[in-house]
């Protein structure tokens, strides 16, 4: 398998901000010194890049290829924990939380965020179960060629369930996670059962990446064009119900303007082309100006965090970023911080602070040991993907993400870490699988 390695894509994902940052037509406001709060951001990043690179590769025992029986069991494991995960997720949906029948499903999306157990017991067990639906899905697109089409589709069908419930509840975040993984794999299962010219990128001496060349033709380009611009669509449309429904109009400047909310200064004159547009005009310029927004705010909100936070050692050393695990153990009575007690620490919610933001809230300065440990973690996970290990090119898939996200979100806060869980899960299944365990089926 070739893949674009985790430094790469982490200056990838800088100079992607960079050039989001340099076309919007406002400034950021913040308190405080800028030093230290981007001292500590460049010191995460050196100690993820030390840790990286301080694992070397030929340490690294290269493990055997699965066999194929191997594969396919541990798929149809994954896929009935997945299936059983949709049914109950469908369950709670339509009869405990009634979300999925609501007259107003942005409003009940509202009302259900601030309840930690709003589907009780059955909504923690279908969540964590859930994210193996997509999990199968990746490792049956990884491997195509083992399985009939018939076992293909019905795989997709119940794999894209995530992806459906997102768009349902007028999400972005989990379809632009795992639809970017999804393509991560694609190449990969591209690389390992198809032979093409490559299209070799280089800097100077540096190799920055490869492609397929048949991805420059009409046949590819339009349909990624098409899916983009979908997307783009579906982001504007998301973004004008939103100010709709808080009654927002041409007001929205001034909201946004306000410290307690975006705390932005936009250029004169962006508002006033705003003003002289069409009500579609308005529409299409505030919705992709947020779409923008989304790639550039984490930065400055990470600067406003770190002023904001009264410690430099961390709060809650682990909690806060992986607050679905702790909330798992809350349900059972174990005395621990509550999500309205975890959010009290922060003074700007429902915003996105980079990758390190949360992790920061954490542990603070103090988290660069654990970065430095999180950079090898990265390594071995990549160099076991390079050599085609099913378990490990999927979630490298995931890790990539991540990475190539790291400036502007942080994919592994709130619900998004169902997913770490799957795939920390299907690695384990992968590594223990029993060699003398068989599933006899009756002729």
């Amino acid at each position: 398998m070739k893949g674009i390695s985790p430094i790469k894509l982490l200056i990838l994902s800088f100079v992607i901000w960079l050039i989001f940052y340099i076309q919007m037509p406002l400034t950021y406001l913040y308190s405080g010194s800028v030093i230290f709060p981007v001292f500590t951001l460049i010191l995460f990043v050196a100690s993820f890049v030390i840790g990286y690179y301080s694992l070397q590769k030929k340490s690294l025992k290269i493990n055997k290829e699965h066999s194929c029986i191997k594969i396919k069991r541990i798929v149809l494991i994954l896929f009935l924990l997945g299936l059983i995960g949709v049914v109950l997720k469908m369950y709670v949906g339509f009869f405990k939380t009634g979300i999925f029948i609501a007259e107003d499903i942005f409003e009940e999306r509202l009302a259900n965020m601030g309840n930690e157990f709003s589907g009780g017991g059955l909504g923690i067990i279908a969540s964590m179960l859930f994210p193996f639906s997509f999990i199968t899905l990746l490792i049956v697109v990884y491997n195509y060629k083992m399985f009939s089409f018939l076992s293909g589709l019905v795989v997709s069908l119940v794999g894209v369930y995530p992806f459906v419930e997102t768009f349902f509840m007028g999400g972005r975040t989990i379809i632009a996670l795992l639809g970017t993984t999804l393509l991560f794999v694609i190449f990969a299962s591209f690389y390992k059962n198809t032979r093409t010219k490559l299209f070799k990128v280089k800097l100077g001496d540096v190799w920055l990446f490869n492609f397929p060349k048949f991805l420059l033709k009409k046949t590819v380009l339009i349909p990624v064009f098409l899916i983009g611009f979908v997307f783009i669509s579906y982001s504007i449309n998301l973004v004008s119900k939103r100010l709709e429904r808080f009654g927002y109009g041409d007001k929205t400047f001034k909201v946004w303007e306000q410290k307690d909310y975006q705390w932005v200064k936009f250029d004169e004159d962006f508002k006033q082309r705003y003003f002289e547009s069409s009500k579609e005009g308005k529409a299409r310029l505030i919705g992709l100006h947020n779409l923008k927004h989304y790639f550039t705010h984490g930065v400055i909100e990470y600067i406003r965090l770190v002023n904001d936070l009264d410690k430099t050692t961390g709060y809650y050393y682990g909690q806060y970023e992986f607050n679905i695990f702790f909330k798992f153990f809350k349900f059972f009575g174990i005395p621990i911080s509550s999500l309205e007690e975890l959010n009290d620490i922060v003074k700007r919610k429902a915003v996105y602070q980079t990758f390190w933001g949360p992790f920061y809230i954490d542990f603070g300065i103090l988290g660069v040991i654990i970065v430095f440990f999180w950079g090898r973690f990265v390594k071995r996970v990549y160099v076991y993907s390079i050599n085609g290990e099913t378990e490990y090119v999927i979630f490298y898939g995931y890790l990539a993400t991540i990475i190539l996200t790291s400036c502007y979100l942080n994919f592994l806060l709130g619900s998004s870490s169902y997913y770490l869980f799957a795939f920390f899960v299907t690695l384990f299944l992968f590594k223990f699988w029993p060699k003398k365990f068989k599933i006899i089926e009756s002729k």
